[in-house]
């Protein structure tokens, strides 16, 4: 797998302290988005810094982008089940919004990830931004419309962001179920061809894309984690980057490929359980049927000696015939 040409923008890195402070943010508001002041605030007092003052401006983008990154990976680690979906009650009223919200998300359940109504309540979406192309998750959605064109649209809240930067979104196009984070163990299920989620760093933003895996390099996994690399070719500026893979984020029509693997994996296991160990050779106990031991026959001392006297080398001695005596 080759490497692409950089495009010769440095990625941006918060330093350890910033890091930390954010952590603490993050636990504070039990892994949960925080308000758009306390983001800005930590975009101006990171700027102000030390080490970045008059040199780098930390953008509100990229704090949020970190807070976001942070809480995919929380997730993907504690393998929680889905959050609820967060339906406002501006919808038309006196109609059960929840069921509004039902029929017009139905267009957006792909074949094979279509499950019970009972459990399209429990479901998360991600949603594409028309003002920078990147997808983020839904926080609320607010209303809906039909339009003319008969493709519905929907307003939708981000997460982390507020009422100003709310947006119309096309329902067929733009919204869709939340993609997975990928546990390290994961890799196997992320393969050339596919459509993923690529967290692309820039100097000035860090967002999530949408790209094409076109190929993949395993490596052994170490006390680190997962330390494979895919070459992806990102779709809205068809540039192509190597990236780990905490940076890519599976679609939900891949699960049955884990779930192969994982039902593999147990039926191995239970067939190792119930066979038998073959019984060692060495030590397996000779059968009734096994060689008599035989006996050599005794001879008699006296034609032992008779025989050792007249077939002596070398003797002058001739010898008797038989039956003359």
């Amino acid at each position: 797998m080759g490497r692409p040409p950089s495009n010769g923008s440095p990625a941006f890195r918060f330093n350890m302290a910033e890091v930390m402070e954010m952590e603490g943010i993050l636990l504070q508001h039990n892994v949960a988005m925080p308000s758009r002041h306390i983001l800005e605030d930590l975009a101006d007092k990171f700027s102000e810094s030390v080490e970045r003052k008059g040199k780098i401006v930390v953008q509100f983008k990229q704090i949020w982008n970190w807070f976001q990154n942070r809480r995919y990976a929380l997730r993907a680690r504690g393998n929680k089940a889905p959050g609820k979906l967060n339906v406002s009650s501006s919808m038309q009223p006196g109609v059960d919004s929840t069921n509004q919200m039902r029929n017009v998300l139905s267009g957006v359940l792909v074949p094979g990830v279509m499950r019970s109504d009972s459990y399209k309540s429990y479901l998360e979406f991600e949603a594409k931004s028309a003002r920078d192309g990147a997808w983020y998750d839904v926080h609320n959605f607010l209303a809906h419309r039909n339009l003319e064109t008969g493709d519905p649209e929907v307003q939708v809240r981000f997460a982390g962001f507020e009422v100003g930067e709310d947006e119309w979104i096309k329902v067929k196009k733009h919204i869709r179920l939340r993609s997975h984070p990928c546990e390290a163990s994961e890799c196997v299920a992320v393969l050339a061809g596919d459509l993923v989620l690529c967290f692309q760093e820039g100097k000035d933003q860090a967002l999530y894309f949408d790209a094409k895996v076109l190929d993949a390099q395993r490596r052994r996994h170490d006390i680190r984690g997962c330390r494979c690399r895919f070459l992806v070719r990102y779709s809205h500026d068809q540039s192509e980057e190597i990236v780990p893979l905490r940076k890519i984020c599976r679609r939900p029509e891949t699960d049955y490929r884990l779930q192969q693997l994982h039902s593999s994996a147990n039926d191995f296991a239970n067939s190792n359980h119930l066979q038998k160990p073959a019984p060692d050779a060495a030590a397996a106990p000779q059968s009734s049927a096994s060689v008599p031991i035989v006996v050599p026959e005794k001879k008699d001392p006296s034609l032992i000696s008779a025989s050792a006297t007249s077939v002596q080398p070398g003797s002058n001695a001739a010898t008797v015939p038989a039956g003359s005596a």
